[in-house]
């Protein structure tokens, strides 16, 4: 029996329009009627991830900055992971060292950058881009001057004085122009120990302290509460989720839009994120209302 429901976020609950469908909501609600407990579990912080569920009236758990806080429904954390202040500067001098690379600060108060406003502007572009490759200028402007992230950044003047603030980073993450910039900066990144690195899309890295990944803090989280590997379900499409279906196989769920590394170890496969692939899953695999196939 399923007692917990773990889902991501971007390419699997949201559909590519960055919608929630009506389905999905209904069958989440559906699940936690029959007491099954759902939490989104995400790259975002969790401040990005309230307005969410705000929007669509969902009350939920919520694994944020990919597994280095979790939430519970009320918005306390339960779990954290950061990085030490060492391995925080190491990381920061490799992100300095590539100054055309977009480049962020995950803390537990907020969001950082040592990079100027104007070069936070011209990521934000890059990054509505990315999402809305047809969309014209006005509207990518628009886009970036609205950004909660830009809105609410935070300009650090001097990295070590950060360092001894009090904020606890908890992620890191940068987005290129290019595959090849991104290749780079991973073989740069790969070079120190210790740390975890994932990607949402093709044009990003996201580098959390090493032992922060979703499947790291969903195994610390149910061993607590006395919940099975097999009364877990995850459900995901990209390299963030990796760990999740690594360390959650029996129930693992992969989008019909997965990645092919997701897709070959996953339990099941359901349709994409713009046809309620998530529904289904909850549906068929959690709820047994449907047949699979």
């Amino acid at each position: 029996m399923i007692k917990l429901i773990v889902s991501d976020v971007d390419g699997t609950l949201l559909s590519h329009a960055r919608e929630i469908s009506r389905e999905n909501c209904e069958a989440v609600a559906m699940a936690q009627q029959r007491g099954i407990r759902f939490a989104i579990a995400s790259g975002r912080m969790y401040a990005d991830i309230r307005i969410l569920l705000e929007r669509y009236g969902l009350s939920c758990e919520c694994l944020s900055m990919n597994g280095a806080e979790y939430y519970d429904a009320r918005g306390n954390c339960l779990e954290g992971c950061y990085f030490s202040a060492g391995k925080a500067r190491e990381v920061q001098s490799v992100l300095a060292g590539m100054p055309e690379i977009s480049a962020e600060i995950y803390g537990n108060d907020g969001c950082y950058t040592t990079q100027s406003r104007w070069k936070t502007f011209r990521g934000m572009m890059r990054r509505g881009k990315t999402f809305y490759p047809s969309r014209g200028l006005l509207r990518d402007v628009l886009f970036a001057l609205n950004n909660q992230h830009f809105r609410k950044m935070r300009y650090i003047r001097d990295f070590d004085a950060f360092l001894q603030s009090g904020t606890k980073i908890a992620k890191f993450i940068s987005f290129g122009r290019s595959e090849q910039e991104i290749d780079k900066m991973r073989g740069l990144l790969d070079g120190v120990p210790g740390i975890a690195i994932s990607s949402s899309f093709r044009l990003n890295l996201e580098i959390n302290a090493g032992d922060a990944s979703k499947g790291n803090i969903l195994k610390r989280l149910i061993a607590k509460e006395g919940i099975r590997e097999d009364e877990v379900m995850v459900i995901g499409d990209g390299l963030n989720d990796l760990s999740m279906f690594e360390a959650f196989p029996t129930n693992s769920v992969a989008m019909g839009n997965a990645i092919p590394q997701l897709k070959e170890i996953a339990a099941h496969v359901a349709p994409d994120c713009d046809h309620s692939g998530v529904a289904k899953a909850i549906r068929t695999y959690a709820l047994g209302m449907e047949v699979a196939g």
